[in-house]
Parts: structure tokens; C-alpha cells; sequence
């Protein structure tokens, strides 16, 4: 048992080491690299993980396989941010990617208690993301192509709420390591995306390091989230006694 259990630092340590030299890599890129170059070495970094994900997970998840899958793809049509179809494309990819996380940890919300404090976190996380998205909406309105595109940048940042709401949610909950890291990399995702807006549209180029930090740390997280399924016993073990004690 203990040699399995070193086995398993050893991968972890390895698996930490590969995502701080995947963020490494991106932002030396970002810092002397044209716009295309840093998006296509997020694209490879991403497909990356998406291969580390196929190798090792030890159950098939078709959930998780499928977010990073849609995350990929989101990735792919990023290449072409600047076209209609392309920027069309990269919303609905990345709202797919977000309901599908959401989705996912829905079934474990069931019965949930809602204390003041989590209503009154949502409702300031609700109301300060749709304010967010409301002053976005009006300054980028003039890089529009079509009416379809406001309401899918609307779809996208509602995903990202929900994906936020939920993850205080269950953390709430359960308390756990694993609702911790879920947490973590709920608000990687969604920061991630708003220090993006705030490079790309406003110029404010040292946000395009927090944006690469932010999303490829959210994404490791994920990553080690799907793959540790040690912490889903010891999660429901946690739960089991902190529920006896109430």
C-alpha cells in the first residue's frame, strides 16, 4: 500500500512539474511572440493535456473526457478570433465546456441546505457578474458582426456564473479538499476569461500573463480533479461524518 501510495506522489509531483514548465513555456511565449504564436502554444498546451487526460485516467468519464474535448475545440476556433464563424464557434465551444463541468456536479447538489451566508455570496456573485458583463457588453458592442453574437458572449457569461454559483455551492456542502480544488478551478476558468477581455479589448496587455496563468492553472486542477479518484471516497467519507455530526 505504501509503495502505491509513492507511486502516486511521484506522478503528482510529475504532473505539477508539467504544468508549471506548460505555463513557463506560454508566458515566455506570450512575452516575446506575436498574438497568433501565444494562441496557437495555448492550443498545443491544451491538446497536451487532453492526451495526458486519455492516458491515464483509470475509468472512462465521458463527462470530463468531454470538457476538455469542447475546451480543444474552443481552442481551435480561437485561432480564428477575429472571423464571425470563428468567434461564433469559440463562444459556443466554451459555454458547451462550462455547462458540461456544471452538469457534471450537479447530481451531487441534491438536498442542498441553503445557508445565509451562501445566498448572500451568490447573490453578490450574481450581481457583480452580470454588472461585469453588462459594461463589457456595451464597450466591445462595436466589434459585433451580427445580432447572434451579443446573445451567445450573454450564453457564455452565464455559464461562467453558473459554473461559479455551483462551486460555492458544493464546496459548501461538502467541505472538502476535492470541492476546494473544484472551487479553485471554477474561478480560474471564469477570471481567466475576464482578464482576456481586458487584454484584448482594452489593451491592458500585462492581463494576457494573468489570463495564461489563470487558465492553464484552472486546467491542471481540472486535470488532477478528474483523475483522483482516491479524493471521491475520501470526500464522501468527510461528508459521512461531518452529516452524523450535525
Amino acid at each position: 500500500m505504501s509503495f502505491l501510495k509513492s507511486i502516486n506522489s511521484k506522478d503528482r509531483i510529475y504532473f505539477i512539474l508539467f504544468v508549471v514548465l506548460a505555463i513557463l513555456v506560454n508566458l515566455t511565449v506570450i512575452a516575446y511572440m506575436d498574438l497568433e504564436t501565444s494562441r496557437l502554444t495555448r492550443l498545443i498546451t491544451v491538446f497536451v493535456f487532453f492526451i495526458y487526460y486519455t492516458l491515464k485516467r483509470g475509468l472512462f468519464n465521458v463527462w470530463m473526457l468531454s470538457v476538455l474535448a469542447f475546451f480543444f475545440v474552443k481552442d481551435v476556433f480561437f485561432q480564428f478570433y477575429e472571423e464571425a464563424w470563428g468567434y461564433k464557434l469559440y463562444l459556443i465551444f466554451g459555454t458547451l465546456g462550462y455547462l458540461t463541468i456544471v452538469l457534471e456536479r450537479l447530481p451531487k447538489l441534491s438536498e442542498i441546505k441553503f445557508k445565509p451566508g451562501i445566498v448572500l455570496i451568490t447573490a453578490i456573485l450574481v450581481a457583480a457578474n452580470t454588472y461585469t458583463l453588462y459594461i463589457i457588453m456595451n464597450m466591445v458592442s462595436y466589434t459585433f458582426h451580427d445580432g447572434v453574437e451579443p446573445v451567445l458572449l450573454y450564453l457564455y457569461g452565464a455559464s461562467m456564473m453558473l459554473l461559479g454559483v455551483e462551486a460555492i455551492a458544493y464546496n459548501n456542502k461538502y467541505n472538502s479538499t476535492r470541492s476546494l480544488i473544484y472551487t479553485f478551478f471554477a474561478f480560474g476558468f471564469v477570471f481567466s476569461d475576464i482578464a482576456a477581455l481586458f487584454a484584448y479589448y482594452f489593451g491592458f496587455d500585462i492581463f494576457y500573463y494573468f489570463d495564461r496563468f489563470l487558465f492553464l492553472s484552472a486546467l491542471g486542477m481540472y486535470v488532477h480533479y478528474s483523475l483522483n479518484y482516491e479524493s471521491i471516497r475520501e470526500e464522501y467519507f468527510q461528508y459521512e461524518m461531518i452529516d452524523k455530526k450535525l
